[in-house]
């Protein structure tokens, strides 16, 4: 696979979109539904961003970063682990409801009208 630039791509290089199209398929799934257990794993990154960022939490783009970073290495470990992506008709399991909590954070960061400018 290659870039536009002609640059090769490296597996890891993958990793972002691979979490994001997993998580938004899982929120997909998920759509009109109450689902709490997605609630807490939305607190658990919560969480982790606000101790690993600390007062930089409140920078949309450095928010942003910490996403994809938190995504990626999730995948990179769970996948390391043996994990697969449930397919569509089976139970989802906790690494996708992680992974969809991740893409929920994504989307509310992109919607909110201060970053609407900032293009995030």
């Amino acid at each position: 696979m290659h870039l536009t630039s002609g640059a090769l791509l490296d597996a890891s290089d993958l990793t972002p979109y691979l979490a994001g199209q997993i998580g938004q398929a899982t929120l997909e799934r998920l759509a009109g539904c109450a689902h709490p257990e997605l609630d807490q794993h939305v607190a658990a990154v919560t969480d982790a961003a606000d101790a690993m960022l600390g007062a930089q939490r409140d920078d949309p783009e450095q928010l942003l970063a910490f996403l994809v970073q938190y995504a990626s290495g999730f995948v990179a470990a769970a996948t390391g682990g043996g994990w697969q992506s449930p397919v569509a008709d089976e139970r989802l399991d906790w690494e996708s409801m992680r992974l969809a909590a991740v893409c929920r954070l994504v989307t509310t960061l992109s919607e909110k009208p201060e970053n609407a400018n900032r293009g995030l």
